[in-house]
């Protein structure tokens, strides 16, 4: 066999002379391909959501804000809010309603020690700054509980500066959740009553540390 005639370069030869590019090649296609994809989408949040990098009066670059606050409810219950709000347009769902523009998690934690994580979806009614702005967000399960099935906890209001205040409008959180933080499984409207909540800037450390505290 002549030198130079192997598999391997038998191979590359071939590959050359079909027109294809080397494998090196097609790797920096795919890596442009995906770095100009990233940038479509930073100049599509930059255009039609730019509150996104201005949450809660901060500088948010990673189009995040973590906040908690103490929820109180009718019930006479006491509970602590956390939420890890994550804004933009890319993918997040669309209905008839208009797109999300919030996407993230929440953790709720009571008196008696339990704490709940759930899925988090919701809208902020802004351009340029969250300031003032109408803001609705909707806890609801993350696979399989801890709520019952299809049980969704709303609540709505407002950017004050650094704090988003927002009430429980429909019942759904204490219908759902004990005076203590136990879940129903089945829920009534003998337990409808309001709540509200602060939440202000924070970290999940900060929210564990109000946790202990609340339940000691």
């Amino acid at each position: 066999m002549a030198a130079g005639s192997g598999p391997g370069r038998r191979s590359a030869g071939t590959s050359s002379r079909l027109g294809y590019p080397p494998p090196q090649r097609r790797r920096l296609t795919w890596l442009r391909g995906l770095l100009a994809l990233a940038i479509a989408a930073v100049l599509v949040d930059l255009v039609t959501t730019p509150w996104i990098f201005h949450i809660g009066g901060r500088f948010t670059p990673l189009t995040e804000w973590d906040g908690y606050g103490t929820v109180r409810a009718s019930n006479g219950g006491h509970y602590v809010l956390f939420t890890h709000l994550q804004g933009g347009l890319h993918g997040l769902e669309c209905g008839l309603l208009g797109c999300d523009t919030l996407q993230g998690t929440a953790k709720i934690c009571t008196e008696r020690g339990s704490t709940y994580t759930l899925g988090l979806a919701g809208k902020v009614h802004a351009w340029w700054s969250t300031d003032g702005a109408k803001t609705s967000i909707d806890l609801q399960n993350v696979k399989s509980g801890p709520l019952p099935d299809g049980w969704v906890i709303a609540f709505t209001g407002s950017w004050q500066g650094g704090r988003l205040v927002v009430e429980n409008p429909d019942n759904s959180f204490t219908e759902v959740l004990t005076a203590r933080g136990a879940v129903r499984r089945a829920t009534s409207t003998a337990d409808a009553g309001n709540a509200s909540v602060s939440l202000h800037h924070g970290s999940g450390a900060a929210f564990d540390r109000a946790c202990h505290a609340l339940a000691g």
